[in-house]
């Protein structure tokens, strides 16, 4: 229960925050966090730092979900291997790395493609047609059917999905195989008008570079980039100074539309 209390306290946070920046009455917008569990991320994700950084990033879903829950992704290398695990609450967050993400998602500890979960999440939110196949062959996780995760979408292929204004949280530490697939997709997405906003928080604590990242959050007005050097101390700044680095001014222009 204290960890509710906590994330409603970083709710409110948030909304003052937004209220300060000149968005009084946030837009209702479907959350999704996306997770990496490539083999480089396996001892961020062992010593408890992405489930530190979660429970700061779940009240984004208080704050913006008409549901107050937000869809969970893992992802590692190719298509096969993006799981929709379910959904996430204040309630469910507790533990929610370890019990429901490590060595329990597919591809675990695998490479990484960003451009693959992209395009899950554009589905999901109705901004891209149809399942894929791999999509259709997605394996259901065994939580996500005990715990009420909202379903992956169904629609039959070449039928779209109803489209939603959506924000994606993107947890990474980086290194990706597939830039320039990736820079397809969301040159794609913006020249489409997707609602949707990608923004990609770059976990590094061996000082890592996120060069890539850097230059896709110059080049598309949907996707920001946020490098996180140190989730320890990321997590010892007040929830004002959180969102002063996490709300930027692309990110309230994205907003205000």
């Amino acid at each position: 229960m204290a960890l509710s209390l906590d994330m409603q306290k970083t709710a409110t946070g948030l909304k003052l925050s937004l209220e300060k920046k000149g968005i009084r009455n946030p837009p209702p917008a479907e959350m999704a966090f996306v997770m990496d569990v490539s083999g480089s991320f396996d001892d961020e994700h062992r010593d408890g730092q992405t489930q530190m950084l979660l429970e700061r990033l779940v009240p984004w879903a208080m704050v913006f979900d008409p549901d107050k829950q937000g869809d969970m992704f893992t992802f590692s290398n190719g298509p096969s291997n993006i799981q929709h695990v379910g959904t996430i609450t204040p309630e469910t967050t507790d533990g929610y790395i370890r019990s429901k993400i490590i060595n329990r998602v597919t591809g675990y500890n695998g490479g990484t493609d960003y451009s693959y979960v992209l395009e899950r999440c554009l589905q999901q939110f109705g901004w891209l047609q149809a399942p894929t196949a791999a999509q259709q062959t997605e394996k259901p996780s065994f939580f996500g059917s005990m715990f009420g995760k909202k379903p992956a979408a169904a629609a039959a292929p070449g039928t779209p999905a109803a489209k939603r204004k959506s924000i994606v949280l993107f947890v990474t530490d980086g290194r990706n195989n597939d830039e320039n697939r990736t820079r397809e997709v969301l040159r794609a997405s913006q020249k489409r008008g997707d609602q949707v906003y990608f923004l990609f928080l770059g976990v590094n604590n061996q000082s890592g570079e996120f060069r890539f990242l850097e230059d896709i959050g110059r080049e598309f007005d949907n996707t920001g980039f946020l490098q996180i050097r140190n989730i320890r101390e990321f997590m010892r700044l007040s929830d004002e100074q959180v969102n002063d680095v996490m709300i930027s001014d692309e990110l309230l222009t994205w907003l205000k539309n």
